[in-house]
């Protein structure tokens, strides 16, 4: 793998709904991005290193380490995108009620969506270059499910077009409220080792749901619509860029007003 001398991001969750969209917006933007997934797209744009891994083998981050390390010496910035969060356009069985919940459920999502980054941070920080003296960049993408409760009324027409309960899963907004504590943690410990930590908590986006929770969701939404996911890509640009050289510790939540109310 050849080494490049670009500044470089490494992107986890980098082929999914959402992190293809800031893989293409970052090369756009003249990263070399360092992507990381367990799927391997079809196609790997210009200026991308894709490393296939499985970020719930935590205790294979070192070997992962040097993999990145013989990529990139110019390390500035790490984007924690990857999650377990399930879908309301897909596997519907898995909107089950708290008290159908099952340990090894909680557990994947734990690992995956808290501990995961958490411990991807741990083990990257010294292969960061602060020789630019100017600040390396660490961006968690949490969710408006980090910072307030899911309204389960939002799933009742659904519920009732399909015949079965359904409710979106507690492990998912507690393991993203998680991640906005150990953001705001870091962004602390950090801030005198040349890191600014910052978070995006994205509202709902737009992907083919069923219509009845389209509907339940923009009419619980001031702006009266969920969100394009296009519409995410300049706050991460920000929290990359000099724009956010004084900003340490915020969760910018871009979600049409959904939080406030």
């Amino acid at each position: 793998m050849k080494i490049n001398s670009k500044k470089s991001v490494v992107l986890t969750g980098s082929s999914g709904f959402l992190g293809s969209v800031i893989t293409q917006t970052l090369v756009d933007n003249h990263w070399h991005v360092i992507a990381i997934d367990t799927q391997k797209p079809n196609h790997i744009p210009e200026n991308v290193s894709f490393i296939q891994f499985d970020l719930m083998d935590i205790n294979a981050y070192n070997q992962l380490k040097q993999i990145i390390r013989s990529t990139s010496q110019n390390i500035k910035a790490l984007i924690n995108n990857a999650a377990a969060n399930p879908s309301i356009e897909g596997d519907i069985s898995t909107f089950g009620k708290f008290e159908d919940m099952n340990l090894n459920e909680w557990n994947k999502d734990i690992s995956l969506n808290l501990s995961a980054p958490v411990f991807l941070i741990q083990n990257l920080l010294d292969i960061f270059n602060h020789s630019d003296t100017k600040p390396c960049k660490i961006v968690n993408v949490i969710s408006t499910y980090g910072i307030v409760p899911p309204n389960q009324d939002i799933y009742k027409p659904l519920s009732k077009a399909k015949g079965i309960e359904i409710y979106k899963p507690i492990a998912y907004s507690v393991t993203k409220a998680g991640l906005a504590m150990a953001t705001k943690y870091l962004s602390v410990y950090l801030a005198q080792k040349g890191f600014n930590v910052n978070g995006i908590a994205p509202g709902g986006i737009e992907n083919n749901q069923p219509r009845e929770f389209v509907h339940m969701y923009s009419k619980y939404t001031p702006m009266g619509r969920m969100a394009q996911r296009e519409e995410m890509m300049d706050i991460i640009l920000l929290l990359l860029d000099k724009g956010s050289d004084y900003m340490n510790g915020q969760i910018i939540a871009v979600d049409g007003g959904w939080t406030v109310w």
